[in-house]
């Protein structure tokens, strides 16, 4: 009886397979699916013992990135190894191919996307960022990058699909070509913005001195930068005219040099003279976080005997610059006072020949 249940379904096949193609089809899935569990499971529960042991936060990604996969998912890769032991219908062939193809991009994109996001985070990091800066960047970022990863995945669909991609390539190249020429300074600015992000010349809170503005940045963003400049308004400066002058940045600066000349009087003796260093060194000296350098009798001018003086200030505030320097120069001019020494001013002398 079953060698004539078994001749009939060999001799009476459905969909043009035998119930043993159906069997070893139906075995291939379930081995399929059990094998993609357990090395999920696996993997996961690895990676996570890891992750307990490690500082580092890449197992802790690889984790996320599998978690991304679903159950459909791996039920379609079991269907499609199973099918291989089936006999199929070119329709069938096209369109299983057109789903693995779809689901499988889309699930790319979606780890291509948090990699993305990992990265510009770990790079806003690593420049300091925080708050609006970081909430402007990382979105930013994300936009035109996402927007990139979904033109390149319609482009792998179409050509998978048999659709001639070189016809719609050239095309993009000549609508690029146009966009570029059109907007080269709004794609400037796109770029010198990746500059800036990269580059750090400066970050948000930063003071820096440029060919066009002085001031303390408060907002970068795809285009402009916004500065709020010692007068107290805010000045936009597109980010291609900011990177092309010069920038001064006074965020890093731990020790200010201060020059200054001090004229006095011809006529002054010259053992006074000697004494005017000494004089100076003691007026700087006075001042907290002030570091004497030196002082040179340099010039003898037009109406004054100059000499230039050279100190540090371990303050890189500027408040507190103009400070110390007004109190180096007041107990200068106490010094002077108390040595006998006068002070230059501009004179002239006119001899009259009689």
């Amino acid at each position: 009886m079953n060698g004539n249940i078994q001749t009939w379904f060999d001799s009476n096949p459905i969909l043009g397979n035998t119930i043993e193609a159906y069997g070893l089809a139906l075995a291939a899935f379930c081995a399929s699916l059990a094998l993609l569990y357990i090395i999920k499971n696996i993997g996961i529960s690895r990676l996570k013992a890891l992750a307990e042991k490690t500082e580092t936060d890449l197992d802790d990604l690889a984790i996320t990135l599998i978690s991304k996969f679903q159950w459909f998912e791996y039920q379609l890769a079991a269907v499609y190894v199973a099918t291989r032991y089936l006999k199929r219908s070119p329709a069938f062939d096209r369109a299983i191919n057109l789903i693995i193809l779809l689901v499988f991009t889309y699930r790319a994109i979606t780890i291509l996307h948090e990699l993305l996001t990992y990265w510009v985070h770990k790079i806003a990091a690593q420049r300091d960022l925080d708050g609006q800066a970081k909430t402007t960047v990382v979105k930013s970022t994300q936009v035109i990058l996402r927007t990139l990863v979904w033109v390149a995945a319609a482009l792998f669909v179409l050509d998978n699909l048999g659709v001639n991609i070189s016809a719609v390539l050239t095309g993009l190249g000549i609508g690029g070509v146009a966009v570029a020429l059109a907007a080269q300074a709004i794609l400037g600015d796109l770029f010198n913005f990746f500059v800036i992000l990269l580059d750090k010349p400066f970050n948000i809170g930063d003071f820096i001195v440029s060919d066009a503005v002085s001031g303390t940045i408060e907002h970068i963003g795809l285009k402009s930068t916004r500065i709020r400049s010692v007068s107290g308004e805010m000045v936009v400066v597109s980010n291609s005219n900011l990177l092309g002058s010069r920038i001064r940045n006074y965020k890093d600066l731990t020790k200010r040099r201060v020059l200054f000349k001090t004229g006095l009087v011809y006529g002054t003796a010259p053992e006074l003279l000697r004494k005017i260093p000494a004089i100076v060194r003691k007026a700087v000296q006075s001042v907290p976080k002030a570091e004497f350098d030196r002082c040179n009798l340099t010039l003898c001018g037009d109406f004054s005997l100059d000499f230039e003086t050279v100190y540090y200030l371990t303050e890189p505030d500027y408040n507190a610059y103009m400070a110390a320097h007004e109190a180096v120069l007041l107990a200068l001019i106490e010094g002077l006072a108390a040595a006998g020494a006068e002070m230059a001013y501009p004179t002239q002398t006119v001899l009259v020949k009689k």
